[in-house]
């Protein structure tokens, strides 16, 4: 009897198997993720990014965003086989969204029903208000009071005073987290301190981990300090960084507190920026205190952190640069004029061996490289160009006559001693050219027809 039933209880052992297997099967391997933003900080009506890359074997079914506080409910659903997706979702806060942090909860979900959960979080706090000055005049010896009133609707927390130069590093620590905090603490400046303006900070903090950083001078020097010449020095120099080639901002002739400055940048290093107030780095070198976190403000110190101009992948971005030394705060705005490209660029002159019939003739102008190396339709570059020992010269836009294209530069004085450092451009028949005595050797000219620009360097 045994051999009679040997085949059919094998059969029905292998289907309880597989019948077990299948009531048992999981769902496949759950979806990963890459480089999904943790945090993001903003106020209410800004635009904020949420990006991560997302990969799963078996396919995307869909991949969610919610929160119903902000009113973020967002389903990306794939019609298409998709085992990768590069999420890069844009999302406005509303303007009438508390101030708190907000957990958006991102879920990817496969074909197979498994899924897998991420969350950022969304910080809409606001950093404290605060009325409160930094400035100081004052000798060695003598008392300082800083004073305000300051504000925050989550808590303060604390509120740090340094100046390393004058030996100030005090913490005032707010028990009980007030929604409400009048300063007044008097600080007895060391009698030893050197006699010049020392620069420090003013940081208060809240129970959200947001700060507000108020620039802290003290000026021990007798007098008051006064900002002539303000220069600006980064990526965008077309050469390495260097004070010595800093490009000088202009004083607003409405203001002279603030310089500005329009400038060309790329991402990356190319976007970098510190504001001097020499050529050279020190002793005033202006930068963030974070660059990651710019709301914390800014220090005059050589080891503050470069500026981000948000290139944001232009080629290039242009913007427009404003900065108050006095006050320690920065602006940067896009500038986006629309301007035609010019197709061709010389330039035209005399005093350049390798052009000896050019002697001011248009026809025998020197072109200029279009977009040299990818970086701007605006841009004309011309590298190993020799002077000798007598140049003068100016931009056309063509080589065959002085019109419709004719540039110069819009100086008080046309004798230059190189390096000529984003020097503006004046346009129309008349412009001055530029003159060097007594420099010959090769250089690069580099002219951004944009802004109106050009620098001129030794190779």
């Amino acid at each position: 009897m045994k051999s009679l039933f040997k085949i059919p209880f094998t059969f029905l052992l292998a289907a309880t198997i597989l019948f077990a297997c299948e009531d048992d099967k999981a769902p496949g391997t759950p979806p990963t993720a890459d480089n999904v933003t943790n945090e993001i900080k903003a106020e209410p009506g800004d635009d904020i990014v949420f990006e991560g890359t997302f990969s799963v074997e078996d396919g995307f079914s869909k991949i969610s965003l919610s929160n119903a506080e902000i009113i973020l409910d967002k389903q990306i659903v794939f019609a298409n086989h998709v085992t990768k997706y590069y999420l890069d979702y844009k999302f406005t806060v509303p303007e009438d969204a508390s101030l708190q942090i907000y957990d958006v909860t991102i879920t990817a979900e496969s074909l197979s029903g498994s899924n897998k959960t991420f969350t950022t979080k969304v910080d809409i706090a606001t950093p404290p208000n605060a009325n409160v000055s930094g400035d100081f005049v004052a000798l060695p010896g003598n008392d300082i009071v800083f004073e305000g009133s300051i504000s925050d609707d989550h808590g303060l927390t604390e509120i740090k005073l340094v100046n390393a130069g004058i030996g100030l590093d005090h913490v005032i620590e707010l028990t009980g987290n007030p929604k409400s905090y009048d300063l007044n603490y008097t600080y007895s400046i060391p009698a030893t301190s050197e006699m010049k303006m020392h620069n420090g900070i003013i940081e208060i903090s809240n129970l959200a981990n947001r700060m507000t950083t108020i620039p802290m001078k003290v000026n021990l020097s007798g007098a008051d300090i006064v900002y002539e010449n303000i220069y600006i020095a980064g990526g965008f120099q077309w050469w390495t960084w260097s004070a010595e080639l800093g490009f000088p901002m202009d004083q607003d002739p409405e203001d002279d507190k603030w310089f500005e400055i329009p400038v060309h940048c790329w991402d990356g290093e190319y976007e970098e920026l510190k504001f001097l107030g020499q050529l050279a780095w020190a002793p005033d070198n202006w930068g963030l205190v974070d660059q990651a976190d710019p709301s914390k403000g800014m220090l005059n110190d050589e080891n503050s952190a470069t500026i981000l101009l948000g290139a944001n992948g232009a080629n290039p971005a242009y913007k427009k640069v404003r900065f108050n030394p006095y006050i320690m705060q920065y602006t940067v705005e896009d500038i986006t004029d629309v301007v035609t490209p010019q197709d061709q660029m010389f330039i035209v002159g005399k005093g350049f061996p390798q052009y000896p019939n050019l002697d001011w003739n248009p026809s025998e102008a020197i072109p200029m490289v279009k977009n040299p190396y990818g970086y701007g339709e605006h841009i004309f570059l011309i590298e190993g160009l020799e002077f000798s020992d007598a140049v003068d010269m100016k931009f056309i836009g063509q080589n065959d006559g002085w019109g419709p294209y004719d540039a110069g530069f819009d100086v008080v004085e046309q004798q230059a001693v190189a390096p000529v450092s984003w020097v503006k451009i004046k346009e129309g028949d008349g412009s001055k050219d530029l003159k060097f005595t007594d420099q010959a050797g090769t250089y690069t000219v580099l002219y951004d027809y944009y802004l109106k620009r050009a620098l001129i360097w030794k190779e």
